[in-house]
């Protein structure tokens, strides 16, 4: 092999685009389905509660929810923190699955009444 052909293959995995993103979990879709922010300070801010979103360097979905208790200056940007979901943990609750994910997402724009569209019921469309 010469030189040219080796410094070829080396480049080949770099491209530099978006979405070439490699995961410790193995898992392509969990990106493909939410928001990817260059950082969780960046997501809080342009996020609201119940919006689901994930960072480029973490192979994790992430929930925006407000900050009901404790006083960390660090992890609250404008009284709303970010709950984390890592795939492929065992024994958590709520649990790690897309399904768990999107029906704490669910509940969580239902609280705060962030939620638009047919993805939210109200208390009112259950009685109809």
């Amino acid at each position: 092999m010469d030189l040219v052909n080796l410094i070829q293959n080396l480049n080949e995995g770099k491209t530099g685009e978006r979405g070439t993103y490699r995961s410790r979990t193995k898992s392509k879709s969990l990106k493909g389905s939410v928001r990817v922010y260059r950082t969780i300070l960046q997501a809080l801010r342009k996020t609201k509660p119940g919006d689901k979103w994930s960072t480029e360097g973490s192979g994790r979905r992430y929930v925006t929810t407000k900050q009901k208790w404790g006083k960390s200056k660090e992890q609250a940007v404008g009284g709303k923190t970010a709950k984390g979901f890592t795939p492929g943990s065992q024994h958590t609750t709520p649990g790690a699955s897309k399904e768990d994910v999107d029906g704490v997402s669910k509940r969580l724009r239902k609280k705060y009444g962030t939620g638009q569209g047919s993805d939210v019921e109200t208390d009112k469309d259950k009685k109809k």
